[in-house]
């Protein structure tokens, strides 16, 4: 399918290959935005650094993963590899000879990854062999979910697939239509108990049953407005987040809403576009969005508790929370520190040359990253004032 490019606003968006038509993820008009950070609170080091495998696309989201005392990451060009979190010691490395679209899930022993041929590979988490590999419709551009019993695969045409985790075998099958036009992407379902949501292309939500895959409810995030395919695109691509009862997501061209788990009734909405992700605490909802502005916003009602604008221009992962600071990577290849109670920037490094589009993982007072280029970073934070 010819590329053609179009622009929004601030942002460029380029239309890839997908079925119908399927935009790509959102890149900053200008990778030299000016960020003056005069005196850091805080300040990142460098722990180790390492090439996983091959650069990848901006379009994929190739992130780590924790799970029983090791780091697990995937590179694009099917080497997935265990490292010790302290060391990088290299644990155990496999070569699967697939390219990887989608993440790393973890849970029940397992690691599954999905491929840009639409199948879905599971392997042991202690060793790396493969317990199984199953075909399914399209590309998988999100981790798979991992738990009770179950592999639950969000694919690009639109399909929610759930897998037995000890052999592969479908269970049941869900399908939404895609739009024609895409975000290059989508989210990760989310697994609940006894259940599991997902996000969909046409701004909707679904809750489903995990043993027979029937709708509990469904909700609306967003609803797709104006004339052409580009305006009306309202991607839920921002992985919904699940906290003590309340459901929290947001589209693109949309709305980020809080919804009840229990019933789908939307609690609150307000128009937000939201390509980065979501992170909450017990009082607050924290947003990146579509202009690489941050938001914080109360959990009840979504009031704003405050906006940063410092990373204005820039492409925002999902955030991330490490103490009193919320993290967030951005595609100029840096990590950033802000105050949770206000928004102020305290803290700024540049990881490398290429972009990240991943949210920050942190554990035990550090953080890793994945970065376009293939090199997963740990990177320790240090609190000035300690």
């Amino acid at each position: 399918m010819k590329d053609r490019r179009v622009r929004v606003g601030l942002v460029l968006m380029s239309v890839l290959f997908l079925a119908g038509c399927s935009a790509r993820g959102l890149l900053p008009a200008d990778e030299s935005v000016d960020i003056g950070l005069e005196a850091p609170q805080i300040e990142f080091e460098s722990l180790f650094s390492m090439r996983i495998g091959q650069s990848q696309a901006d379009g994929l989201r190739l992130r780590p993963v924790l799970a029983d005392g090791a780091l697990y990451a995937a590179s694009v060009d099917g080497r997935v590899v265990a490292l010790d979190p302290v060391s990088g010691e290299t644990r155990w490395a496999q070569d699967l000879d697939v390219r990887v679209a989608g993440a790393l899930g973890a849970g029940d022993g397992l690691l599954a990854l999905g491929t840009a041929s639409g199948e879905v590979i599971a392997l042991e988490r202690d060793g790396g062999a493969v317990r199984w590999r199953q075909s399914l419709s399209s590309e998988v551009l999100a981790p798979p979910a991992v738990g009770q019993a179950s592999v639950v695969v969000r694919t690009a045409d639109g399909h929610v697939f759930a897998l037995d985790a000890a052999n592969g075998e479908q269970r049941w099958l869900y399908s939404r239509n895609v739009p024609a036009l895409t975000l290059r992407g989508h989210s990760s379902p989310v697994l609940v108990n006894d259940g599991v949501v997902a996000g969909f292309d046409n701004g909707r939500l679904s809750a489903l049953d995990l043993a027979t895959g029937s709708a509990a409810w469904e909700s609306t995030v967003a609803v797709p407005e104006g004339r052409t395919d580009l305006a009306r695109m309202v991607d839920i691509d921002a992985d919904p987040l699940v906290d003590r009862g309340d459901l929290f997501a947001g589209a693109y061209q949309g709305r980020v809403a809080g919804v009840a788990l229990g019933s789908g009734e939307v609690a609150w909405a307000r128009e937000l576009s939201v390509t980065g992700g979501l992170a909450v605490d017990d009082e607050r909802l924290y947003v990146t969005d579509a202009q690489g502005r941050v938001w914080a916003l109360d959990r009840r009602n979504g009031a704003s508790v405050w906006r940063a604008e410092k990373l204005r221009g820039l492409r925002l992962a999902a955030p991330s929370m490490a103490g009193e600071y919320l993290l967030v990577a951005a595609s100029d290849g840096s990590i950033n520190a802000l105050d949770r109670r206000n928004g102020e920037l305290v803290g700024r490094r540049t990881v490398g040359s290429a972009g990240i589009t991943v949210k920050p993982l942190v554990a035990d007072g550090r953080v890793y990253l994945q970065d376009l280029a293939g090199r997963l970073h740990a990177i320790g934070i240090n609190d000035k004032d300690d």
